[in-house]
């Protein structure tokens, strides 16, 4: 994996664990991706697994996190064939909510049907889904 040292391969948001942040968050992954040229299918697939992950942390936060907030970071990368790929982090919270009986799990069987690669870790400082997008072909190059 090659990561590109352009500024613009890069986008980086911390929000307010809140849900009129998921407007926020749509809207700004998808201005990006749209300035990395990304195809416009896998667009909203892209934009819909960073909702989706972005809404959980938000839901899942214990009530008792005053000013929560939630992080979100991605990077464009290259592989050696030339495909490109995003690479996502989504991390919140310190104490989460424990999961309802019942619990559903729709929402994470549509962020993996969005992304190639999905992993959540629990850490010491709160969790952290980190989501790797399709590749999609390089850029053409410019004469």
């Amino acid at each position: 994996m090659v990561y590109s040292e352009d500024l613009d391969a890069v986008i980086s948001m911390v929000l307010m664990a809140d849900p009129v942040s998921l407007s926020v968050v749509r809207q700004r992954f998808r201005r990006w991706l749209g300035n990395l040229r990304w195809p416009d299918e896998e667009i909203d697939d892209v934009v819909m697994a960073v909702n989706e992950a972005v809404s959980n942390a938000i839901e899942q936060i214990h009530p008792s996190e005053i000013g929560a907030e939630v992080r979100v970071a991605a990077r464009q990368y290259a592989e050696p064939d030339g495909g490109r790929r995003v690479l996502v982090a989504v991390a919140g919270g310190k104490l989460w909510r424990p999961e309802p009986a019942g619990f559903r799990g729709q929402g994470l069987l549509m962020i993996h049907s969005c992304m190639d690669d999905v992993g959540v870790s629990r850490e010491h400082d709160g969790i952290t889904m980190m989501m790797t997008s399709a590749k999609v072909p390089p850029l053409p190059r410019e004469a």
